[in-house]
């Protein structure tokens, strides 16, 4: 069963934290205009981030060792160079 108010898109959850974590959350967020709540919520949302990136590197990684790939990139980047020589450079 969800809590939370629908309408903002947040729901209310508990979670318990390593005593340090919590302790160093506590002091973040005294005075901060940011509650505790948005801060975990941000944190997390930069943990995943960066989670993705990783694993997005890792995806390019391979493509990279992968010959057929490695042709179909070349082939694209002879193309769009053809391109760019029959519009010219691009002004800025």
């Amino acid at each position: 069963m969800q809590h939370g108010d629908p309408s903002t898109g947040y729901r209310k959850v508990t979670y318990s934290l390593p005593e340090s974590v919590a302790s160093e959350l506590d002091r973040r967020s005294a005075g901060s205009e940011r509650g505790k709540s948005r801060m975990v919520a941000q944190a997390l949302a930069f943990y995943f981030a960066a989670q993705d990136t990783r694993a997005l590197a890792v995806l390019y990684a391979e493509a990279a060792r992968d010959p057929q790939f490695r042709a179909d990139n070349e082939a694209v980047q002879e193309d769009f160079a053809a391109l760019d020589r029959e519009v010219g450079e691009p002004r800025r």
